[in-house]
């Protein structure tokens, strides 16, 4: 019996670590920002990339970045939604894995503020891109000429 319970545990170990860190989500929300690119890639599973580029700045290596969203979309639908959506502010809804499967698409790990793989499975909202404000810079006062000291 006891060797029975130890090959079971044997057993189960790799697969509740498989679920945990492949199957189970980690995290879900929303992001906001405008639609920069959407492509498909992938040598073997092809999947659709994406990039929404958020307000802010974040910091890294010693220099500032842009706050880029990188995430896979998850099917067709969703995909043609965010395409036409290219250069517009978008909203979606996104899960988080901890770690990468190959046919999800490719990992950001580098590239988004928290590791994981980010897969984008709806589209809320779309409207049209803000433009940034625009500073007025007072008119340019320039001195007076004087006459030249003889």
């Amino acid at each position: 019996m006891k060797k029975l319970l130890l090959v079971l545990l044997i057993l189960l170990m790799p697969v509740l670590y498989v679920y945990w860190f492949y199957f189970n989500i980690y995290s879900d929300g929303e992001r906001e920002g405008v639609m920069m690119k959407i492509s498909r890639k992938g040598n073997v599973f092809k999947t659709f990339e994406g990039e929404i580029m958020q307000p802010g700045f974040r910091t890294g290596g010693g220099s500032i970045n842009s706050n880029n969203f990188k995430f896979t979309a998850i099917d067709d639908v969703v995909s043609k939604k965010l395409s036409d959506a290219t250069g517009k502010t978008v909203k979606v809804h996104y899960v988080q894995y901890r770690k990468t499967l190959p046919w999800r698409g490719d990992n950001y790990d580098a590239d988004n503020a928290e590791p994981g793989q980010y897969i984008v499975d709806r589209v809320l909202e779309v409207s049209a891109a803000s433009a940034p404000a625009q500073t007025q810079l007072p008119p340019m006062v320039l001195p007076t000429p004087t006459p030249a000291a003889q």
